[in-house]
């Protein structure tokens, strides 16, 4: 079946196929929507194209978002776009006879109101007139519930728009559709993704995922701390590890090869300048399968243990979880970071048998005999619950 083209009175097929082009562009470079918008008004001689949010329920609209890309406006003064927002809506008469119009379904607003009533409105001679705008093409792109993302052309009232016009842009609306979709789930992903980022960078332990090829390809914030520190352990410009002397590099990259080919997981000591304690690597493999023409995640976690960094705890989970005073929480935090009793004592100001006292408390309410058990507890029950930071991503 022939591809159907364009009206030439409207565009040629070049410029048709750009246009097609660029919607899609845009689905995966959300930047370029503002380009399409206004090519695509160039196109349609619109005095005003807009792509916005709207909820029928309300009637609240939604014309500039950071998290929706397609939601962008071509050829509209910002302080016109925010007074729709917060009041022409309202009063917007074409709202209400276009809020059924089916998702995909195109529509001018000669068919919505009575050209001869539309002049006498507030909508008309408040926000339309001193724009220029009269004609309007409407369509709604997504919709669901409520909810619809709408697409209106404006233009002058000596432009009302021709069938031809109406016919080609009814063929642009369904890639406009799928670029939107795509949009979609693409956020969808990246939401999934940033929970997983939020999760990783609260583990207690440095992690860098390496693909195939031993370049560092996600590195969570505590490895992070330890790539700045260079002490032991970074990754150079082009995100491949380094240890603090060529021999132990060369066996790092060595363990981190072998899992990537043989699946082969292993552990190291990485020695550091300024500390008598090494830095533990646990190098494990996460066997992922290649998929063909789209290539390979992760290949290799590296897990790094720095034992001169304390687990840092909010008090009030403990007091939470095991009903401690706000002083006794204290305690158990301060010793989950390696302080002796008698060092917390004299931080605190307060006497030997204080604090005594309070490790009894502590020890019975949390189930421990042990200041040992305790410290156990406390590190493997809320080991992940730092306060969660941004990752460093080497390598998209």
């Amino acid at each position: 079946m022939a591809r159907p083209t364009p009206s030439s009175s409207v565009m040629n097929e070049s410029q048709y196929d750009n246009l097609i082009g660029k919607i899609y562009d845009a689905a995966v470079m959300p930047e370029l929507w503002p380009v399409f918008l206004e090519q695509l008004s160039e196109v349609f001689g619109s005095r005003g194209t807009v792509i916005y949010l709207m909820d029928f329920a309300s009637r609240s609209p939604t014309c500039r978002s950071d998290e929706i890309s397609f939601i962008q406006s071509a050829r509209t003064d910002p302080e016109t776009i925010v007074s729709y927002e917060r009041y022409y809506s309202k009063v917007n008469v074409w709202l209400e006879n276009s809020k059924d119009l089916p998702e995909g379904e195109l529509i001018t607003t000669d068919r919505l109101f009575p050209v001869r009533e539309l002049v006498r409105t507030e909508w008309y001679n408040d926000w339309l007139k001193p724009q220029g705008y009269f004609h309007a093409m409407i369509g709604h792109l997504l919709k669901q519930d409520t909810l619809a993302v709408r697409l209106s052309i404006f233009r002058s009232k000596q432009q009302p728009f021709s069938a031809d016009e109406t016919a080609v842009f009814a063929r642009l609306v369904p890639h406009l559709r799928r670029s939107c979709m795509i949009h979609k789930n693409f956020s969808e992903v990246k939401r999934v993704l940033a929970t997983d980022t939020s999760l990783l960078n609260r583990l207690p332990v440095g992690l860098v995922l390496f693909d195939k090829g031993g370049q560092a390809v996600f590195v969570n914030q505590m490895a992070e701390n330890l790539v700045h520190c260079s002490d032991g352990f970074c990754l150079n410009a082009a995100g491949r590890c380094l240890a603090g002397n060529a021999n132990e590099t060369r066996a790092l990259r060595q363990l981190i090869g072998n899992a990537a080919e043989l699946g082969q997981g292993s552990a190291m000591s990485l020695h550091r300048n300024h500390s008598n304690r090494p830095l533990s690597a646990i190098v494990v493999s996460l066997q992922n399968q290649p998929v063909p023409f789209i290539g390979s995640g992760p290949s290799v976690a590296l897990f790094i243990y720095d034992p001169d960094r304390p687990l840092e705890l909010d008090d009030s989970l403990l007091t939470q979880c095991y009903g401690l005073s706000p002083a006794e929480a204290k305690l158990a935090t301060a010793l989950l970071r390696g302080q002796t009793p008698s060092d917390y004592a004299q931080t605190r100001a307060i006497s030997n048998n204080t604090v005594k006292t309070q490790l009894k408390q502590v020890l019975a309410k949390t189930g421990t005999h042990r200041q040992s058990e305790l410290i156990q507890l406390l590190t493997t029950g809320f080991g992940m619950l730092a306060a969660p930071t941004q990752a460093a991503v080497i390598k998209d």
